[in-house]
């Protein structure tokens, strides 16, 4: 089930991107696991990917 959800949301990646001429992704990482996940998702297109580093600042409590 989870190789069929990976593979809908890579299809539907390439798709838009085919559709509307982008050749390149670029994604901005934080280190957290939402944008790794995002940054897997977008290489595993065969789509250059470009990842970006968006560090967060936030005051420790």
């Amino acid at each position: 089930m989870v190789k069929s959800i990976k593979n809908f949301i890579v299809h539907w990646i390439k798709e838009y991107a085919q559709n509307n001429g982008i050749k390149t992704l670029t994604v901005g990482i934080s280190g957290g696991i939402d944008s790794a996940l995002t940054s897997t998702l977008c290489a595993l297109t065969g789509i250059n990917t470009i990842v970006v580093s968006m560090p967060i600042h936030q005051k420790k409590i």
